[in-house]
């Protein structure tokens, strides 16, 4: 069964012609990881900030961890595999907090309440005789 998740644009890391390279949330236990997955599978989100990733329960996702320095920034420090329940765990604040922007409806309308008249005197030099 095909399930999907809502991340934010700014978890993607790089993007090429065959996958998008997603990190890992960093209130999440597996900050400072990422995973490659599949492009065909990431998709336009509910608003224009973010992307929807599909996945199936059948899916494993490979987390790495690349180096931080200057030359080891493309070597994997530490890798681990984890399955889809985890992977919803990690994503699962992100995904609650993104929704669809609130569409109203044409029909609907609103009218300003009423307020009552004040009466205010004038200055006697404004006034014109």
């Amino acid at each position: 069964m095909w399930k999907s998740i809502q991340i934010n644009k700014q978890n993607i890391k790089a993007e090429t012609s065959k996958s998008v390279l997603i990190a890992c949330p960093h209130n999440s236990k597996y900050d400072g990881y990422c995973f490659w997955h599949t492009s065909k599978l990431v998709r336009s989100g509910k608003h224009s900030n973010a992307v929807s990733i599909s996945y199936t329960d059948d899916f494993t996702f490979n987390l790495k961890k690349y180096g931080k320095g200057k030359y080891n920034g493309n070597e994997v420090i530490d890798e681990k595999q984890i399955g889809y329940n985890e992977l919803e765990e990690a994503f699962g604040v992100m995904d609650e907090n993104i929704t669809a922007p609130a569409i109203k409806s044409p029909f609907e309308t609103h009218k300003p309440v009423a307020m009552a008249a004040e009466h205010a005197e004038a200055d006697e030099s404004l006034i014109d005789n």
